[in-house]
């Protein structure tokens, strides 16, 4: 069991911040890998929400399968709409939704754990 954690862990050390397209219909961030003591699960990011796919299924990687081109249009795209990378400063913080982010996890994700920290560069 152990040996498919480091199999998925080396994957997300591999794949973070890269677009990945999770349950063959989305394509978001990988920012993380959890764990809800029954499964582990990929955590990606939408631009708005973050998603648990059981790590049973697949993602699969764009970056180095898309043009180069079209990879750094997605990137492009989500520096001008992804939450973590609107700069907030006109409200005073410009860490407000990361900051949101942290106190939703530890309000809703009690039973969970994060077995990497969460990771928001683009890549």
């Amino acid at each position: 069991m152990e040996d498919n954690l480091k199999i998925i862990l080396k994957e997300f050390e591999e794949l973070k911040g890269q677009f990945v397209i999770t349950n063959m219909i989305n394509i978001e961030r990988l920012i993380g890998i959890g764990d809800d003591g029954e499964d582990w699960y990929y955590i990606t990011f939408d631009g708005k929400n973050i998603h648990w796919s059981s790590c049973v299924g697949q993602i699969m990687p764009l970056k180095g399968h898309l043009r180069t081109e079209d990879y750094d249009y997605l990137i492009h795209i989500a520096k001008l709409n992804h939450y973590d990378q609107i700069d907030f400063r006109a409200s005073g913080n410009k860490n407000i939704f990361l900051n949101a982010v942290e106190e939703d996890i530890a309000k809703n994700y009690k039973n969970d754990r994060f077995l990497t920290g969460l990771y928001w560069d683009l890549n």
